[in-house]
């Protein structure tokens, strides 16, 4: 049974003259900027920059892969655009139905923040319950998409991660940055992993331009209880989680995809897990020192760097150049639920610096 939170009426428009508009023309994701982060190269002691995907329109990395997805799925005729997602994914789809000019359903899970649901909402998106987790969520929306086919509605599925559509436009996020970096060669990219679609976009973008293909590492962070992708390395294959237990949610696919099993054999990508508590001090840390309120799905990604393990996770396989985080959203966290997980966690609301703070003397 799905619940039903809104959907707005169908419109006919047969009858509505509207203007010629050219899809490609449309600018769904934008180029975020790529900051240098003195307090994490202080920590890391080497050049740190951070991709602030937290700046697209939507509020997260998702545009780039969904926006292009459903770019071409309109293109190709379809009127309404059906995806499944614990808020970033969904909330791209409905950001590019909206300026696409068609409609949008979007199956979420059980317990989605009320202020991420009034985003659906400004959106113009009809939003259902469609589980506990998102597998199920999925489930639910494909069996959705079928009710639609039969009765002849041009629909289009939008998978969050699993999609080639998806990769190719997470890859312009390593373009991006070849482009402000002038050409430099990043030593590092460090990210985070949920069902992998945005680390398949970077392998993908860091093919392209490399002189060197296959040996930038890739550090993909994930945290207990939703470390799917550390499990499927482990296997040799993906794995199925019995439940996500971690608070990122939004790391929270039961089972990667096949593609990012596949390029762990043949490229340099670091898997390694934090914990909750590591992730939440992390953002905190990240809204001190840059003024952003970022989810624990990014927190896991910045850890790496704030709790001083890169030399535990990397070792050796740095070498010369820049490290490239990418600081992947923040739309579906807002202040009071982080200061509550901070308190959970008994955080020190002081948030110490990972290094010390010189005296300084003026005369």
């Amino acid at each position: 049974r799905i619940q039903i939170l809104f959907e707005r009426p169908s419109l006919d428009m047969s009858n509505v003259d509207t203007p010629e508009i050219n899809i490609d023309d449309i600018i769904l994701h934008v180029e975020t900027p790529l900051i240098y982060s003195a307090p994490l190269s202080k920590i890391a002691q080497r050049d740190v920059y951070c991709k602030l995907e937290n700046t697209q329109p939507s509020g997260s990395f998702k545009l780039r892969g969904i926006g292009h997805a459903c770019r071409l799925a309109v293109k190709n005729g379809a009127t309404h655009l059906v995806c499944s997602s614990g808020g970033n994914a969904g909330l791209a789809t409905a950001y590019s139905a909206n300026q696409l000019g068609v409609r949008a359903t979007v199956f979420t899970m059980d317990g989605l923040p009320q202020p991420v649901l009034r985003k659906f909402y400004d959106l113009g998106c009809d939003i259902h319950i469609g589980g506990p987790v998102w597998d199920v969520c999925d489930a639910t929306a494909k069996r959705f998409v079928k009710q639609l086919e039969k009765q002849g509605t041009r629909v289009m599925y939008v998978h969050p991660f699993d999609m080639a559509a998806v990769h190719d436009g997470h890859s312009t996020l390593v373009h991006e940055v070849h482009s402000q970096l002038k050409g430099q060669t990043p030593s590092l990219f460090v990210t985070c992993v949920g069902g992998g679609g945005l680390l398949a976009g970077i392998h993908k973008g860091l093919q392209s331009f490399t002189h060197r293909p296959n040996t930038v590492p890739i550090l993909a962070m994930e945290t207990q209880g939703a470390d799917s992708y550390s499990q499927a390395l482990a296997a040799g294959k993906p794995i199925k989680l019995e439940a996500i237990t971690s608070i990122a949610k939004t790391l929270g696919a039961l089972q990667v995809c096949d593609k990012v099993v596949e390029i762990a054999r043949h490229s340099d990508i670091i898997s390694r897990v934090t914990d909750d508590k590591a992730a939440v001090r992390a953002c905190w840390n990240f809204l001190r020192d840059h003024q952003y309120l970022v989810e624990p799905a990014c927190g896991a990604t910045l850890s790496a760097i704030y709790d001083n393990k890169l030399e535990e996770y990397v070792g050796d396989k740095l070498e010369d150049g820049p490290i490239v985080v990418v600081v992947c959203g923040g739309a579906t966290v807002d202040l009071e639920t982080l200061m509550k997980l901070k308190e959970s966690f008994g955080i020190d609301g002081s948030l110490e610096r990972h290094y010390p703070l010189e005296t300084l003397t003026v005369e």
